[in-house]
């Protein structure tokens, strides 16, 4: 009698064995894993990130407002300190986070248009002050502002955005 090869079967041929499974399952879970971990991350990062932009852009208003203003008139003072709040010169502006609403108060005026849903909104407190001859000079002045967020997370509030900008005295105003 002849046996024929082909009808014989090895272990090999037959599939995967349990082990070879197991370790792709690991192997996979541990790629998942990591991927979930990325987009906690990247979440987190992005929302840091619009704190900070936010924070840019109401530092760079402030700015630019009192910059508008003659520099005899810019009042020297005030403080950045947020434990000395009442000593300075400040405001609290809220913005919407979810595009419904517009809320900035700024000197008692509030600009609000309401579309969609209930608004969330950001709040920021806005500190600033004026130093006359803070680099040495004495016909320039200092501006500086802070930006603090009251609002978010811990993670959200842990950073705040400070910045400044000098203007001399020019004759004639």
């Amino acid at each position: 009698m002849e046996t024929s090869l082909s009808h014989r079967r090895t272990g090999r041929e037959d599939g995967f064995a349990l082990i070879e499974v197991m370790f792709s399952v690991v192997i996979l879970a541990v790629g998942l894993l990591g991927l979930a971990a990325l987009m906690a991350s990247l979440t987190n990062t992005t929302t840091q990130s619009r704190y900070l932009g936010t924070e840019v852009m109401l530092a760079s208003e402030k700015l630019e407002d009192l910059n508008q203003l003659p520099i005899k008139q810019l009042p020297t003072g005030g403080s950045i300190d947020p434990a000395n709040v009442l000593a300075g010169f400040n405001d609290t502006v809220r913005i919407s986070s979810n595009n419904g609403t517009v809320d900035d108060v700024m000197g008692g005026a509030a600009l609000v248009v309401k579309t969609g849903d209930a608004p969330t909104f950001l709040s920021f407190q806005r500190l600033w002050q004026v130093e006359q001859g803070a680099t040495g000079l004495g016909n320039t002045k200092r501006i500086t502002v802070k930006i603090i967020p009251l609002t978010g997370t811990a993670l959200e509030r842990s950073a705040t955005f400070q910045t400044s900008t000098v203007r001399p005295s020019t004759v004639g105003q």
